[in-house]
C-alpha cells in the first residue's frame, strides 16, 4: 500500500468525523460513539470488497490435490473463487508449472460436459465440482484458484456492561491497525454516508454524502480500468469440436463431438 494515504483506525475515525460536521472532533476509543464509527467503518469495508470485485483482496489459493477419479474439492470457508473475465481453475504440477486448465461454467451447465475431453469446473457452494472424473494424468496435481479474501476488521475489546467497572482501556496497536484498502478514503466517506442514515439530524446529508462516495469510487474504477491491462479473453467458439471427418450422427457436420472419436 502507497504508505503517503495509509490510514489508521484512528485516522479513519477522525476523517468520519470531519465529513460529518465539519469540525475537528476527537472521540475516546472506550466510548460508545467510537465503536459506533468503527463498526460503520467495518461494514463499509466489507460492503467496498463486493464492489467489481475489488483485485485488492485477491490471491492465488492451493484448495487441494486432484486424485484419480474424483470429480469435487471442498473450499474453506475463507475462500471465495473470482469467476470474472477469463479466470480459471489451474491444475499445476510439483515443478509449478500448468498443466491443465477448469474453466468455470454455470452450474447448471456443468452437467453437459460430462463426455467432453475437457475439464471444466462449477462452484457449488463450498465445493468446486469438475464436469468429469479426474483422469490418470491429472492425478496428483495441485488445484489453484484466483480466491478473493474477506477484508481485515478491526476488533475493539469488549466494554463492561455494568457501569459500576472501569472502562478497558483500547491498546495502542488496535488505533494503530491500518484500513484494509488501498485508497481508504472511499472507506471513510462510505462509513459517512452509513453513519448519516442513522442519525435523524444528518439524515438531510445522506444523498450528499452518498453522491460524494460514488464520484470517489468511480474515479477509482476508472483509474484501475485505465492504468490495468483488460484480461485475455477467450474467441468466441461453439463448444463443440470435430473434423471433416468426423464419424457419428453428424458425420462430416463442423458441429460433430469429440465424443464419436
Amino acid at each position: 500500500m502507497n504508505p503517503e494515504i495509509v490510514m489508521t483506525l484512528e485516522d479513519a475515525v477522525g476523517e468520519v468525523l470531519g465529513q460529518l460536521t465539519g469540525t475537528e472532533l476527537t472521540y475516546r476509543p472506550e466510548l460508545e460513539r467510537f465503536r459506533a464509527v468503527t463498526r460503520a467503518l467495518n461494514k463499509a469495508t466489507r460492503l467496498n470488497a463486493l464492489e467489481k470485485e475489488w483485485s485488492f483482496y485477491t490471491g492465488d489459493h492451493i484448495v487441494g490435490t486432484t486424485s484419480c477419479g474424483d470429480r469435487m474439492l471442498h473450499l474453506t470457508a475463507l475462500v471465495r473463487p473470482r469467476q470474472i473475465g477469463d479466470d480459471a481453475a489451474r491444475l499445476v504440477n510439483c515443478d509449478d508449472r500448468t498443466v491443465a486448465w477448469a474453466y468455470y461454467l454455470p452450474r447448471d451447465a456443468l452437467a453437459k460436459y460430462e463426455w467432453r475431453a475437457g475439464l471444466w469446473c462449477s462452484v457449488v457452494r463450498n465445493q468446486l465440482h469438475f464436469s468429469r472424473p479426474i483422469s490418470g494424468a491429472e492425478d496428483g496435481l495441485d488445484v489453484h484458484i484466483n480466491g478473493m479474501r474477506e477484508p481485515v476488521m478491526i476488533r475493539l475489546p469488549e466494554q463492561p456492561t455494568d457501569p459500576g467497572q472501569p472502562l478497558v482501556e483500547v491498546p495502542q496497536e488496535i488505533l494503530d491497525q491500518e484500513i484494509d484498502f488501498a485508497y481508504p478514503d472511499v472507506i471513510t466517506m462510505r462509513a459517512a454516508f452509513l453513519l448519516a442514515q442513522s442519525d435523524p439530524v444528518l439524515q438531510p446529508r445522506v444523498m450528499t454524502l452518498e453522491a460524494q462516495y460514488k464520484d470517489l469510487m468511480y474515479q477509482c474504477i476508472e483509474r484501475d480500468d485505465r492504468n490495468t491491462d483488460s484480461p485475455y479473453l477467450n474467441e468466441f467458439m461453439v463448444p463443440v469440436q470435430g473434423t471433416l471427418v468426423a464419424r457419428g450422427p453428424h458425420g462430416g457436420h463442423p458441429h460433430a463431438d469429440e465424443r464419436w472419436f
